[in-house]
């Protein structure tokens, strides 16, 4: 993936249609089966449609939330954030302030890094 955690980018679809803020988290979709799989073997296979990113101030939604037990739990309706798909935010550049495309270019040393396809700056 081209979003890493920390990231600033830019919701480019949605209700939060350009706001930006970092990313808090990656929530990668899961494992799921693929195809039929045979008596005692499996393959599994990432899901691209369940890849999402919580982003900050971004997808505010309101939960209910009751009280639990003894624990100090913040009871009442509780404003956070929900995830979005990561199709629907794009990576801003820390040189350039843009939204732009990912490539990836390898050093002399082995080591891959990304790249600004607008202003060619590297963005790791």
């Amino acid at each position: 993936m081209e979003i890493k955690k920390g990231d600033t980018v830019e919701v480019v679809a949605g209700d939060d249609k350009g706001v930006r803020g970092s990313v808090n988290r990656i929530v990668a979709g899961r494992d799921r089966p693929r195809g039929r799989p045979a008596k005692g073997q499996g393959t599994l296979a990432r899901d691209p449609n369940r890849d999402r990113v919580l982003v900050s101030g971004v997808n505010l939604v309101k939960k209910h939330q009751k009280p639990t037990g003894d624990v100090r739990t913040q009871a009442g309706i509780i404003e956070r954030e929900a995830p979005i798909h990561i199709s629907n935010v794009a990576l801003v550049c820390p040189h350039c302030q843009q939204r732009t495309r990912v490539a990836h270019q390898s050093l002399e040393n082995g080591k891959q890094v990304r790249v600004c396809k607008r202003c060619g700056q590297t963005i790791d």
